[in-house]
């Protein structure tokens, strides 16, 4: 057996090089209160806090109307995009999600069309549900940590993520950082693997040993 230490598994932060190539035909109706996209504030509301498990604020609102967009077809198509706390994936992006992590996202298929008329391209909005608490070694990170209890992001990159607590979970998000979406090398190889178009990753940290 070699003796060579093995190499430490990294935790990234997922998002998007770029901006969407759509606009909105309905941000302000797809809620009755105007919200937009929003969180979910319309729902039973939580027993003592909008950060409770195991609902959290990221489930997809029932909207009053399906999100419409409007693509510009002069615009290359990327496979995600982040868009306030939720992600627009591509059909190629949800069957990754599907077949990678069945269990870590809800979605709605968007209305799409160009402005022609035209039918657009398949768009989902997904938001990613499956979520962690304390699943990060405080004592041991680089990390601030507001008087609510919220992660702050101050530049480093060692946060040390406690595999005990995330169990398994290739795409998860954090209780105290609601507002970022994280991921594990396997995820990260798998998008290089099947080529999707658009995605980034920022390393936040690594699992601890």
């Amino acid at each position: 057996m070699s003796s060579a230490k093995a190499k430490r598994q990294e935790i990234y932060i997922v998002g998007s090089s770029g901006g969407y190539n759509w606009e909105f035909l309905n941000w302000d109706r797809l809620q009755s209160n105007g919200r937009g996209l929003g969180l979910n504030h319309g729902g039973p509301p939580w027993p003592d806090s909008m950060l409770d498990l195991p609902r959290g604020p990221w489930r997809i609102p029932d909207y009053v109307e399906k999100p419409q967009l409007i693509f510009d077809e002069k615009r290359k198509m990327k496979d995600i995009y982040p868009v306030e706390y939720f992600l627009f994936v591509s059909n190629k992006m949800k069957g990754l999600l599907d077949q990678f992590v069945p269990k870590s996202c809800e979605y709605i298929l968007c209305d799409t069309k160009f402005p022609d008329g035209k039918r657009g391209p398949e768009i989902w909005l997904c938001s990613v549900i499956e979520s962690y608490r304390n699943a990060v070694d405080l004592e041991k990170s680089e990390i601030r940590v507001s008087k609510s209890g919220a992660y702050l992001m101050s530049g480093g990159t060692n946060w040390q993520f406690l595999p005990a607590i995330l169990n398994g979970a290739h795409l998860f998000r954090l209780v105290e950082c609601a507002d970022l979406i994280f991921c594990d090398q396997a995820f990260k190889d798998i998008c290089k693997i099947q080529d999707i178009k658009g995605v980034s990753f920022r390393k936040v940290g690594f699992f601890q040993e």
